[in-house]
Order: C-alpha cells, then structure tokens, then sequence
C-alpha cells in the first residue's frame, strides 16, 4: 500500500535526536531558569508544525535555529536541533510566497521542544512610483505613507522605478495571533532594559522591485496601526515603537507613536515588523504539566489585569517557560488543541524568577488516552520505535516515541471532535512500517500489541564504502528547472550522530533537459552543526551517474545512483575508491 515515506524519513530524525547526549562544554544541562539579560546556551531542539492560515499544513519551508537550517516535509513537519540563548529559544521560517516569520519555543537542554507556526501569505498591496509621495492601504487596516524618492537597493545606492509594497497587519487581539506573531513578546528598551510587551498592533512591511530586489527606505514612512476595540480604553497618548531584531527575535525600541482616537500614528526609518507596545519589567516563569504519565500538547496562556494575554507551549516533557509581568497578579490557563480551558488558576505577584513546580491535569471527555504496544517481525518489542496518530482535534498531531525496552506507547489526545483515531506504527531499526489501524474516539482507546511488519521502509541515502554501508535518512528532494531545458534535482540528507549533525545537499543536474540521452552532472555541498565525527564527502568528478528513476510530479518516486566514485572521511581525510552511493526519496 502507499505511505507517507517523507514523514518516516523526518521520525527516523525525530528519533534519534530525542536520544541525543548533550556537550557539556560551554553548554548548561540543569534545570535553573534563566534571569532576564543572561547569555546561557544550550544544546536542544523542536519540532513542528507550518500551515497557512487557513490551517493548511506547508511543505518545502524553511526553518532554521541557529546556524543550522531544515525544510518541513509534505506534512508541514520539522525536526531541527541546534545551539540556542535559554532565555529566548527561537526558530526563524521562511517560504517563498509567504512572510518570513519567528516563532519561540520552550528550550532545555538535551529536551525537545514543540510548535506549531502559521505563515501569512504575502500579499502585494501596492505598486507604488518611487518618485511619487504614496500611500499604501493594508486590507486589515492600517497603512504606511512614503515620502517620494525615499528608497535604495541592498547595498545603499538610491533607487528609482516602480516598487512593490507586500504588507499586513496583525491584531494582537485575537488568539490566533498568537500562532503569527514573530518570536515572543520580549524586548529590549531604548535605555537597554530588558521588557515584557503589551501589543496594541503590529504590522510587518517588505519592499521590493517588481524583479525581486530587495528595497529601504532613505526617507522616514509613516505607519497608521489600527487598535483593537477591546484596547481603546487603555490605549495611551503616546506608546513605543518597537522593531525585531532577527539575530535574537527581541523586540528594540525606537521611536513613538500617537493616539489619534482609533490609530497610532508614527514614523519609521526601516521596515520590518513593526510593534506598538508597552513595556514592563518581567521575571521568567517555569512550570511542568502532566496528565497521568503522558504530556500532551497544550497552550499555557498568561492574562495580566488589564485583559491582554500572551501565549506559549510546552515541550515533550510537559515543560514550559516563559516572561510574565513582574510584581502583578496574573491569569494562567492550559488549553487543548480544542481550544478548551483545562486548567485554570491565578498566581503572583512574584518579583523574582520563579518555577512553580507541575500541574496535573485532570483527566476528563476532554482527553483521550491513546495507548498500546510495538512489536516487530520477529514478536519483540520495537525498541526504536514512533507511532503518529492522525484525526480527531489538532490534526496533524505530534508522534509519539515508544518505550526503548517494552515497545509500549501512551500519550493523551485532545478529544472534541467524533470519529475515528488512525495510528500507524514504525520501527526506525529494522525500517519497517505498521499498516495504519482506525479506532472510533473514546476516552480509552487500547490499540493493543501492534505488529510493526507489514511494509519496508527503503527511502533515503545508502553509502557503501569499505566493506560498509550506511543509511542516512533523505529529508527532502526537490525538482527545478535551470533553463528552457536542463533540469535540476536537489536532494537534502540528515545524519545525526548524538545531537551533532552533518548536514548533505547534493545536486543531480541534466544539462541537455533529455530523458532518453542525458548529459549528468553532481556537486555535494555541506555543512556541519556541532562536532560530528564522521561525515563523507564525495568526488563528483569520478564515476558515474545512472537514473534508476525519473519523478517530475509531486509525490513520484526518484532514485539515482552514483557508482564507482571516491568518498573521503572527514575529519581523518581517509579516501575511498569505488564506492557507491544510492538516492531514493519522493519528490516534493
């Protein structure tokens, strides 16, 4: 039967990076939190989700933490790990046709972290007369006024012509801001205070030739930024104005706006996002939430007197962390993918960071438990093994990791919604697949012991050399044209080694664009995150090239080997002759 062979490739990941060992130098493994202004990193990583806002889930984005970069796969899956400030772990996204976006994640050491991020499409608003003085009107309010000849290019030098105007605004009042908003809610102030933020709207503004050339302006633009009804009462005369920075995804203070009775009106001297905010000193919250023994995804939301919340998640040990206001009382709620209150309470004031220990959830219709057990050809328990569960609230859900000695798997599923529960099972060692079992919802769902034998999983990166042969997982293949004729596939490969990983692109290229007499050509690049000890780089100019097989639509398979070529192992430089290398993935 068919499978979903791009997400295996991305759980194989997910598996071996939630068993990673953490480097203890220069990188912090206990508990402690983090004091606002501290610089301590610390190796961990996430997973998530991209859609749109429709709810639609989004391959071929781009993610990246640190230095080290992922593409989500057809499911809109990710699994990155990297090197990251505790006090504001974040991962930057970016797909063509979409705003780049930020979102931040509860990061501990040697934990995995989990999100779900939602990209706004990039809308074009205006095409504007660099030489003209223009106003351009955002379809959910606002707008942005330039003054004429106000622009230059990348590099400075004044620009003249026609200039695309892609923005949108962003209500702070609704909760699925809070899935859009880039990084957090922390900031830093003119005086270099570390703050926590209080939106009244944000609005994020790119500027570009009708060729795709990246534009500034010269000149200041004023921004008009609407204010949510619920926040007029509280609006003050004058408010902050804040910008992101994407090197740390803090906010920065510069300049003010003005209350005009229903808009803040300012002006600017560069875009980006753009915040109108009020700052306040924080402290750094921690917690754990459990339900039984399993730690679902949820949101833990903090409301502050006047009404105005911020949201974050928990990662898959059930923790979370984040900035609340300091010396004031506040609303902590939990919410399941439903959306429903499952825990409520107010705590504070506290005037200094503070973790508050677990919460236990109570179990209730709004959950359900979900468990069972792996066991693979030869009747033993999986001990490599992940099961992803599908229907049912917050679909696509997370996977679930079964336990490495019995094979078991439990975990608590948002429930709001009839029908039926699929899970299907694999066994990451043996690269075996379940077939997908279906279960009416119910608050206890017993899938029982599951045979993890019924497909083979043969997706991915073979390496043979010296007598040995290697499997790394292909994380994504792309497919390109170069010109009217020749014709590009790209393929991306993940090989983690204990948390360190050595990341391969190697490109197949067609010159003459000719299925029946093609002209092949191969270059590798790559990069490394951490201190992998062993990686191969391959001799493109040895060898040859053979296309077992040729994809070009979404979801075909694609398949090259490389024979006969010379693999060096790196860091000892050791060379290899005559080995092979196989390329197997379906494309994206």
């Amino acid at each position: 039967m068919k499978h979903n062979f791009q997400f295996l490739l991305l759980l194989a990941l997910t598996a071996l990076l939630m068993t990673t060992a953490c480097r203890r130098d220069q990188i912090t493994d206990d508990d402690t939190i983090i004091p606002p202004g501290m610089t301590t990193f610390v190796e961990t990583s996430v997973r998530g989700i991209i859609s749109d806002e429709a709810g639609a889930t989004l391959a071929d984005a781009t993610i990246y933490l640190g230095s080290t970069q992922v593409q989500s796969d057809e499911n809109g899956y990710f699994q990155i790990n990297g090197i990251v400030n505790a006090a504001q772990p974040f991962v930057r996204v970016e797909k063509p046709g979409y705003f780049p976006s930020m979102a931040s994640f509860t990061g501990k050491a040697g934990q995995t972290g989990r999100i779900k991020v939602t990209l706004r499409t990039k809308s074009l608003v205006a095409q504007i007369n660099s030489g003209d003085g223009s106003v351009a009107v955002l379809p959910g309010g606002g707008s942005v006024a330039f003054e004429k000849d106000g622009f230059v290019d990348a590099s400075g030098q004044a620009y003249s012509g026609a200039v695309n105007v892609y923005a949108t605004y962003l209500d702070p009042s609704k909760e699925a801001t809070n899935y859009m908003v880039p990084g957090g809610f922390l900031g830093l102030s003119a005086s270099g205070e570390n703050q926590i933020l209080t939106s009244f709207g944000m609005m994020h503004v790119l500027l570009e030739s009708p060729s795709g050339q990246k534009l500034q302006i010269s000149k200041p633009a004023t921004l008009t930024m609407p204010v949510p009804a619920d926040r007029i009462g509280s609006a003050p005369g004058s408010i902050p104005l804040w910008y992101i920075d994407e090197t740390t995804s803090l906010w920065k203070e510069e300049g003010s706006a003005i209350f005009n009775g229903t808009n803040y009106v300012g002006k600017v001297n560069h875009f980006s996002w753009w915040n109108c905010d009020i700052g306040s000193g924080y402290i750094l919250l921690e917690g754990r939430l459990r339900l039984g023994s399993s730690h679902p995804y949820v949101q833990v939301r903090v409301t502050q007197n006047s009404g105005l919340n911020a949201t974050t998640t928990t990662n898959e040990q059930g923790y979370f962390s984040g900035g609340v206001p300091a010396n004031q009382t506040f609303l902590l709620e939990v919410l399941n993918e439903c959306g429903d209150v499952v825990y409520s309470t107010t705590l504070g004031p506290f005037s200094s960071n503070t973790n508050i220990g677990d919460i236990s959830l109570d179990w209730n219709t709004n959950w359900s438990e979900v468990h069972g057990n792996l066991q693979n050809c030869d009747q033993m328990p999986v001990t490599n093994g992940l099961v992803f569960v599908s229907g049912g609230a917050g679909n696509p859900n997370f996977p679930i990791a079964a336990d490495p000695v019995t094979g078991a798997f439990t975990t608590a599923v948002a429930s709001c919604s009839s029908g039926n529960l699929t899970v299907t099972a694999y066994d990451l060692d043996a690269l075996k697949s379940s077939d997908p079992i279906s279960m009416a919802i119910a608050p206890d769902m017993d899938f029982g012991t599951i045979s993890v034998c019924d497909n083979q999983i043969v997706m991915g990166m073979t390496l043979e050399f010296n007598g040995t042969t290697k499997f790394i997982p292909i994380t994504n293949v792309y497919r390109s044209l170069v010109d009217t004729t020749a014709y590009l596939y790209t393929f991306l490969a993940t090989d983690n080694q204990g948390g360190n990983t050595a990341n391969y692109e190697i490109s197949i290229l067609n010159w003459t664009g000719d299925p029946s007499n093609p002209l092949w050509a191969t270059s590798t690049n790559f990069t490394i995150s951490g201190s992998p000890t062993f990686y191969l780089i391959s001799d493109t100019q040895t060898g040859t090239i053979v296309a077992l097989q040729e994809g070009t639509q979404s979801g075909e398979l694609v398949s090259f080997v490389l024979d006969n070529i010379v693999l060096t192992e790196n860091p000892s430089l050791i060379e290899y002759p005559g080995c092979k290398v196989t390329l197997t993935a379906t494309l994206q």
